[in-house]
């Protein structure tokens, strides 16, 4: 892979300099469209094959073709005739000292930075909260003592917040008191191979009289396969739970296991799952080892509403499995579902879009410019003020006289008299007499 790389980049850096030495416009141009088809390749190395094709279709393709344009209309493929001055004979020395000046300055800089000891930095964490605790009431959330959230009900999430690298303390309180219901240490690690380093913290469980539980669990909204999500399931229920997939109604072979005997307080991840899969036939049960018909299993909650529990494409879905209050003093098996968009693909179109519209936005619009202003100044360049169209040399043709083609034809001259030409006697005059 690297011997490759080098030679494309010896390709790509060739293309450039025989483009800025070449006499020709033309010439240059072709050499440019090497040098962009380089360009696309390395970021097909880069696993980006949008910024690639984009690369082909806009750079090499349309604006190349608008660049031929202004060259072939101005003129400027022609040669410069012996004896033309040449104009602007200081931007070759000019450019020359410019390009070994920035040339020297990044091999200092690379030299002594010492570049390599510099690790990446990873992406920020973020952390949002769910409230699965069905004693606890309305509850406001502080992160080291600030409220961040406010007011978050039973079933309810804060949406994702920043919080730096290391130990935090989060604490769940009584909405709009001091009185805190529990208060928690949890870690959260840099991670420099994670597309987003996302986490939930989950307070779940607990009674009238104790307090909730509290949970960190790593989020994965690393990018997803093609026309599918993620599903993780979080067990905040009482007991161990199976995840079932019952399939067609009726047909015991169809049913699959999920998950099974999953332990109050954690999750699992499940396979990717297809984005036009109906989640009708899952349903969530309890354990019993001794019980091998998973249809016997008891109910404890059932997917069956597409409104609620639907796969949207590209998506990450935590599920939570939660005790619900009833108005008996019971409790009941409830599925909260929270769902977010997963980092996009690198280099596709989702992905490039938001980077322009949400961080390039600024840089895109006057890079935009430059490319205007280059192109007005390669026109001003490239136009002569004395630049007069050559006349054409075009001689009008006659065609010959009839005597002329009889002349060219019989080898003489028929309109010049000749001595031996025959002539009619000389007129006689009229006889007198009978």
């Amino acid at each position: 892979m690297e011997a490759i790389f080098v030679i494309v980049s010896v390709i790509a850096v060739a293309a450039a300099v025989a483009m800025l030495l070449s006499e020709n416009a033309v010439h240059s141009a072709l050499f440019l469209i090497v040098n962009f088809a380089c360009v696309a390749f390395l970021y097909l190395m880069l696993d980006a094959p949008f910024l690639a094709m984009v690369q082909i279709a806009v750079y090499a393709g349309a604006i190349m073709v608008l660049f031929l344009f202004v060259i072939m209309l101005l003129g400027a493929e022609k040669l410069v005739a012996p004896g033309d001055t040449r104009q602007f004979r200081w931007l070759a020395p000019l450019a020359l000292l410019l390009g070994a000046a920035f040339t020297l300055i990044i091999y200092v800089y690379i030299s002594q930075g010492q570049i390599r000891l510099i690790e990446p930095s990873g992406p920020t964490p973020m952390v949002r909260v769910v409230h699965a605790a069905p004693y606890a009431g309305p509850v406001d959330i502080y992160v080291d003592g600030e409220r961040v959230v406010t007011g978050v009900n039973f079933s309810q999430a804060s949406s994702f917040m920043e919080v730096p690298v290391g130990d935090h303390t989060v604490t769940v309180n009584i909405a709009e008191t001091s009185t805190a219901l529990v208060s928690a240490v949890v870690t959260l690690p840099e991670d420099n191979t994670r597309q987003a380093n996302t986490f939930t913290v989950v307070a779940y469980g607990g009674s009238p009289s104790a307090p909730p539980a509290v949970t960190l669990i790593p989020d994965n909204m690393e990018t997803v396969p093609q026309r599918s999500a993620r599903v993780t399931v979080f067990n905040a229920y009482t007991e161990p739970i199976n995840l079932i997939d019952f399939g067609l109604a009726g047909d015991a072979a169809d049913d699959r296991l999920l998950t099974g005997d999953l332990a109050v307080g954690t999750s699992v991840e499940l396979a990717p799952v297809a984005e036009d899969q109906s989640l009708r036939a899952w349903t969530f049960t309890g354990v019993n080892a001794a019980q091998s018909d998973l249809a016997l299993l008891p109910e404890l909650s059932q997917l069956d509403n597409p409104v609620v529990y639907s796969v949207e494409r590209d998506t990450a879905q935590l599920m939570v499995l939660a005790a619900e209050p009833v108005l008996d003093g019971g409790l009941r098996a409830v599925v909260i579902p929270l769902t977010h968009e997963s980092v996009s693909s690198f280099g596709g179109p989702h992905a490039v879009g938001e980077l322009l519209f949400t961080r390039y936005m600024l840089p895109f619009q006057l890079i935009a410019v430059l490319l205007l202003a280059a192109m007005i100044g390669a026109i001003v360049l490239t136009h002569k003020e004395d630049f007069q169209p050559r006349r054409r040399d075009i001689r009008r043709k006659v065609m010959k006289p009839l005597s002329s083609v009889i002349s060219d034809q019989v080898g003489q001259d028929v309109t010049a008299p000749q001595d031996d030409t025959p002539r009619l006697p000389e007129k006689q005059p009229e006889a007198v007499g009978d």
